[in-house]
């Protein structure tokens, strides 16, 4: 009796399981969020970055834009624009996604809700603008 197909499975199980570790931990960065706790929403979208393999560009995509949201959250405009900005970087040469282009829709109008004096807004709303005209 051959033993491979029995690591066959354990392999199998083991990426079934890295996976859906994965999807639990960007819903936790989703939870989080929603409930307010954006420092611990931050954390999480980190982790689940960490753990989104780097060709699945537009899985990281949006973890991405999930993470600019939880830092405009907490008020750290800097690095949630530059998050904001990678995920432009990410789905460069593709068309960005309905639901990645509504949480970006999300992530400005918090940030110009959130601090509407502030010149990095304006700038990057300027930017986001026409990026997000492109097909």
């Amino acid at each position: 009796m051959s033993t491979t197909p029995i690591r066959t499975n354990r392999a199998l199980g083991l990426e079934t399981t890295t996976r859906m570790f994965r999807v639990f931990v960007c819903l936790t960065a989703i939870a989080r969020d929603r409930i307010g706790d954006s420092a611990k929403a931050e954390a999480a979208s980190h982790k689940a970055l960490s753990g989104i393999p780097k060709p699945f560009k537009r899985n990281r995509a949006l973890a991405t834009a999930r993470l600019a949201l939880t830092q405009v959250h907490q008020r750290d405009l800097d690095p949630a624009c530059t998050s904001a900005s990678e995920v432009f970087e990410l789905m460069s040469g593709h068309p960005i996604p309905g639901g990645m282009r509504s949480l970006l829709g999300d992530f400005y109008r918090d940030l110009i809700t959130l601090a509407p004096d502030a010149s990095i807004a304006r700038e990057r709303g300027n930017r986001y603008r026409s990026e997000w005209s492109r097909a």
